[in-house]
């Protein structure tokens, strides 16, 4: 395994960097840059929700997404790196994670914690070129991401824990541009005073506690929020069929295995997840549909993000072949985020365009 890991290091794109410094940027996954898709794309959601509400610039929401790919950039690396440490003795029982660099013992548990808190210092100090709101939001998502490799040694359920994270880029998107769709503002209006020991008296709390009752929440922004969160599950579910014979013998707990007979000798009697695999689809399109409504998105966005992310979700689900884990990979790293991701990004992209600029 080491040889064939020097191997791949000597024949990737950074070849020329430092021998020392690689196994660093295999914890940031910048060796499979695919991945990021599925970190970025949550955040122009939310952030193209937003431009469309507020009839933002285009040049206002083309630099925020700028800064948005940079801090997408640091955090999938400091949650994978995060990830990669907890798992270290999953990852050495489960083939297709012998090679990552903690598992085959190129970096130690405290240089990896250390680069972990050296991303998230990065991480907050971007998180200064947005909205100050903007670290309000980020907090559950750094919740999120902390739990979920946790999440695999107590329930079934890990993809499930993944997906709150990491939709919450929708949120995060959405207050970058300057809007507070979970109306957060009011609480953390109360929670600076008592922080700053002042004075909280009827007269701020009243106010606030009345704002609270309206329930200013943007339900628009909340129900594509929660589409991501069934998307997330949904690749997740078929990327790890790719591992459900080596997770039951690592002791790795995954949905998939509540599902599945990995060890049947008949391919097509391995997995029983693909009707499950449909009703998330269902879902996921459903909830696109009702955040249309909820928002009075015309046709372009029908028939692009709902329609066409419907004809991609089918289109995957009647082609991956979830005993194959090339079949399942590829879905995962290309097909899913190529055409389904695409689908609802260019939808948003119509309907702004169509409401701002035309």
């Amino acid at each position: 395994m080491g040889k064939e890991s020097n191997l791949r290091v000597r024949t990737a794109w950074w070849s020329r960097v430092a021998i020392n410094v690689t196994p660093y940027l295999q914890l940031m996954r910048l060796d499979r840059p695919n991945g990021y898709w599925y970190f970025w794309y949550p955040h122009v959601f939310g952030s193209l929700l937003a431009a469309i509400q507020q009839r933002s610039r285009p040049q206002d929401l083309i630099l925020v997404n700028m800064v948005l790919l940079w801090g997408v950039l640091i955090l999938r690396g400091a949650t994978c790196t995060w990830n990669d440490t907890v798992d270290i003795d999953f990852d050495r029982k489960v083939s297709r994670c012998r090679s990552r660099p903690l598992a085959r013992g190129a970096i130690s548990i405290k240089q990896a914690n250390l680069f972990t808190a050296a991303q998230t210092l990065v991480s907050l100090a971007t998180l200064r070129l947005l909205p100050p709101l903007c670290t309000a939001y980020a907090v559950p998502a750094v919740v999120g991401w902390f739990c979920y490799p946790l999440a695999k040694r107590v329930t079934y359920y890990p993809q499930v824990v993944l997906g709150f994270p990491m939709a919450w880029g929708v949120y995060m998107g959405a207050a970058s541009m300057g809007m507070d769709p979970l109306h957060f503002a009011p609480i953390i209006n109360i929670l600076t005073k008592i922080v700053r020991r002042e004075s909280v008296d009827a007269s701020v709390i009243s106010p606030t506690l009345s704002v609270l009752q309206e329930e200013r929440i943007d339900w628009s922004i909340t129900a594509f929020y929660a589409a991501n969160v069934v998307w997330t599950l949904l690749y997740e579910l078929v990327y790890s069929h790719q591992d459900a014979a080596e997770d039951t013998e690592a002791g790795v707990k995954n949905l998939v295995l509540l599902y599945a007979n990995p060890n049947s000798k008949t391919p097509g009697m391995r997995f029983g997840t693909l009707p499950l695999l449909c009703r998330l689809a269902a879902v996921q399109v459903l909830l696109l549909a009702a955040a249309g409504t909820l928002s009075g998105f015309g046709l372009g966005y029908s028939a692009v993000a709902v329609g066409g992310t419907s004809a991609a979700l089918t289109m995957m689900l009647s082609r991956v072949r979830l005993e194959e884990p090339e079949s399942c990979a590829w879905w995962f790293k290309v097909g899913n985020a190529k055409y389904a991701g695409r689908a609802m990004m260019v939808g948003l992209a119509v309907e702004y365009i169509g409401r701002t600029i035309l």
